[in-house]
């Protein structure tokens, strides 16, 4: 039996940036996806305000650029 070195995978990997809506920090954001992948969340390290992605592993996120508010607080989710 022999397999293929490059056997053909639904899985793919990607990466984006984005900046927190809350404290302004640059995010990069490392996401393992595959078919039926499950919804996560990854943290803002500066804040903590948690954001969703589709993903088959928890997110691997790094900050590019500091919070640019000016503030140490954390965010805090509202119910309003």
């Amino acid at each position: 039996m022999s397999l293929s070195p490059n056997p053909q995978s639904d899985f793919e990997r990607s990466s984006f940036i984005k900046p927190c809506d809350y404290c302004g920090a640059r995010l990069a954001v490392f996401v393992s996806r595959e078919i039926g992948s499950e919804e996560h969340e990854y943290t803002c390290p500066e804040c903590g305000k948690q954001y969703p992605v589709h993903a088959a592993l928890e997110p691997l996120v790094s900050v590019m650029e500091p919070r640019t508010d000016g503030k140490d607080d954390r965010y805090m989710d509202t119910l309003f």
